[in-house]
């Protein structure tokens, strides 16, 4: 073999790791930094790319997920991984849905499109940037919780999986998908056998897992928590929901335009109508928002 043929193939070979590496794991292989990167590069793209069908994900997302609620008044929903907001729309697009959508994403531009997206339903979608791995949320939060075509590309399925478990109320319902075709075999570590799936989502205390074929890449997967979903009234405010990320404390509170942890005096403000949690500021920095500053000092005096 020729020295030019050996350079040329250790080329093909550095060219297709590459690819691996970035398109097809998107990323996920060099972690949470380097996913929301690529995600904020190809955010205006994304929907163009992907060809998302309005009436698929009505038949398929937001009707099953609507029936699985049924007789719980404003339904509370965590989306992790929302990205431009498909669920959410989904959901919307409804007529019957009453509820109320937190959308989760670590990609800030992912969520400034579905903000645009969801623009006149801000009292509806509350977007979130902040990534699943750990969900700020208090146990037994929510009445539904779901990750649509994002499992794969955290850093750790298991923990997000059983974060999601966490914070979804007794009886509440589970909804994700599992990488599944050729392409899987791609992401070692990133999917699960149907059986394997079925076993670990059991062994967080769902009753009821249903494994469904759904598209080519992925199986849709349902589930219950074991216990009974309670239709009484609960408060859906924020502040009765979020734990600060930094200190783990219940003790956020809404000061001006951002929410503020009453315990280590972190600040996580609000920035086109999303909510920074991925990015909090401290008393120091207060300097930039005079409002905010006034607004803080007045609520302490």
């Amino acid at each position: 073999m020729t020295v030019a043929v050996l350079v040329l193939l250790c080329l093909a070979i550095g060219v297709g790791f590459l690819y691996w590496l970035l398109v097809l794991t998107e990323g996920a292989y060099l972690g949470p930094r380097a996913v929301a990167f690529l995600y904020d590069r190809g955010a205006s793209s994304y929907d163009r790319v992907k060809e998302f069908d309005p009436v698929d994900d009505a038949w398929d997302l937001a009707m099953p997920l609507q029936k699985a609620l049924k007789g719980i008044r404003r339904a509370l929903i965590l989306d992790v991984a929302t990205g431009t907001g498909r669920v959410p729309l989904a959901l919307l697009r409804n007529l019957d849905f009453e509820g109320h959508i937190l959308g989760l994403d670590i990609s800030f531009k992912m969520l400034q499109e579905a903000r645009r997206k969801t623009a006149g339903h801000e009292d509806r979608v509350t977007l979130l940037w902040k990534d699943g791995l750990t969900l700020s949320f208090l146990d037994n939060s929510f009445d539904a919780v779901s990750c649509v075509e994002a499992l794969e590309f955290m850093s750790d399925p298991h923990t997000v999986l059983s974060e999601m478990a966490r914070v979804l109320r007794p009886g509440g319902t589970l909804l994700a998908t599992n990488r599944i075709g050729l392409d899987a075999l791609l992401m070692p570590g990133r999917r699960f056998s149907a059986d394997q799936l079925r076993k670990d989502v059991s062994s967080l205390g769902f009753t009821s897992v249903e494994i469904k074929t759904w598209q080519t890449y992925y199986d849709l997967v349902w589930a219950k928590k074991d216990g009974r979903l309670s239709p009484g009234e609960r408060s859906t405010e924020l502040e009765d929901l979020l734990c600060c990320p930094r200190c783990s404390e219940p003790s956020l509170r809404w000061v001006s335009n951002a929410l503020s942890c009453q315990r280590c005096g972190l600040l996580y403000p609000v920035e086109k109508g999303i909510i920074c949690l991925e990015r909090p500021l401290d008393k120091g920095e207060l300097a930039c928002s005079p409002e905010l500053e006034e607004t803080l000092g007045q609520e302490t005096e």
